[in-house]
């Protein structure tokens, strides 16, 4: 039994229940409210505070899938398998479920994102694993974004409150390049340096891409290395404008770091006695959700507005290994670890005490 233990500074620790047997599950977005929403074997599911699963319901000839997004309202955002391919829905938030229908053609596609109006943003594939990205709107209309001269390949990434969508899309002569969407879908590459990807927007238009944040109004900033480390991954932005990611320290262990609005880094050290740390997710207060390793051993670990690693406990029959998200108010971290018997991964929650 996954029994909540509390220890450590500030956090509870809650193992997230199978729906069944020793079947693993794993958490993949918590919302302001706190709820968590993942995957329990192969089915769709959320939890609540005390980590108890309720199964989403599937569509009929869809054999399972995932939850994996949800926003303040409870609509969540997620994809079936259905066969070989995959099929885009939404639940709302008394668990009714909808089909969210792809365009002519596309045989396959899947919903990543939510937001706060219930919108969706979400990708679908064409015969020769071709994609591009597409938006539905609260009522389920598709809105097709449209596509560079010459291609027509693209990936959304991420969408504000607005509607607006950040991600990539090849040019005619197949070199991928980081874009913006409007909310009705017209495309612009985002000015120089342009990188190949854009993976976070904020409501105020803050884009955060390879090491560079644009502003709305095509001003950017480069996030850059310092003596202790080079810059490499960046994966959040806040919508105050703080951004998180990784590099490498000059003895070659990766680092996590966490930049202001200004680009200027700060280091997330590892644990003591550890040698490296990722980072996976921020608050809107700044506080860091990741994970610090040393040789065989990797910890789930916090970085408050100091800096400072501090471990996250593990509930009781599951050794915790990762912490990957973090509601915006800071109040849930989720992540994940293995059974006692390392037969199964499974979902954590971590709450503030």
């Amino acid at each position: 039994m996954l029994d909540p233990m509390p220890e450590g500074p500030g956090f509870t620790a809650v193992g997230l229940r199978p729906l069944s047997g020793d079947e693993g599950t794993g958490a993949y977005c918590v919302n302001d409210a706190g709820v968590i929403v993942g995957e329990s074997g192969s089915r769709p599911v959320r939890w609540d505070r005390d980590g108890h699963p309720t199964p989403l319901p599937i569509l009929d000839g869809c054999s399972g899938g995932r939850a994996v997004s949800v926003n303040a309202e409870g609509v969540i955002a997620g994809s079936l398998l259905a066969g070989e391919h995959l099929r885009p829905v939404c639940w709302r938030p008394d668990g009714r479920i909808r089909a969210l229908e792809l365009p002519g053609g596309a045989v396959s596609g899947t919903a990543c994102r939510v937001n706060a109006r219930g919108s969706v943003l979400g990708n679908a594939m064409w015969p020769g694993y071709h994609w591009r990205a597409l938006r539905w709107e609260p009522g389920g209309e598709t809105v097709e974004l449209a596509t560079l001269p010459g291609n027509g390949e693209t990936q959304g990434q991420d969408l504000n409150g607005l509607d607006e969508v950040v991600g990539s899309a090849r040019t005619g002569t197949g070199v991928r390049t980081a874009v913006r969407w409007t909310p009705s879908g017209k495309i612009s590459t985002l000015p120089p340096p342009r990188r190949a990807t854009a993976c976070g927007i904020t409501d105020s238009g803050a884009i955060l891409g390879d090491g560079v944040v644009w502003d709305r109004d095509g001003g950017t900033v480069l996030l850059t290395g310092e003596r202790d480390f080079s810059a490499g991954q960046v994966v959040r932005i806040t919508g105050g404008g703080f951004a998180i990611g990784w590099g490498m320290t000059p003895d070659r262990h990766g680092i996590g770091a966490r930049w202001d609005r200004d680009g200027r880094p700060t280091v997330l050290r590892p644990l003591p006695s550890d040698v490296a740390s990722t980072c996976f997710d921020i608050d809107e207060a700044g506080t860091v959700v990741g994970e610090s390793v040393s040789l065989g051993t990797v910890r789930p670990v916090r970085w408050d507005a100091d800096a400072t690693p501090v471990p996250l406990p593990s509930p009781l029959d599951i050794t915790a290994t990762v912490a990957q998200h973090i509601n915006a108010i800071g109040t849930v971290i989720i992540g994940s670890g293995f059974a006692a018997d390392g037969s199964a991964y499974r979902g954590i929650a971590w709450h503030r005490s």
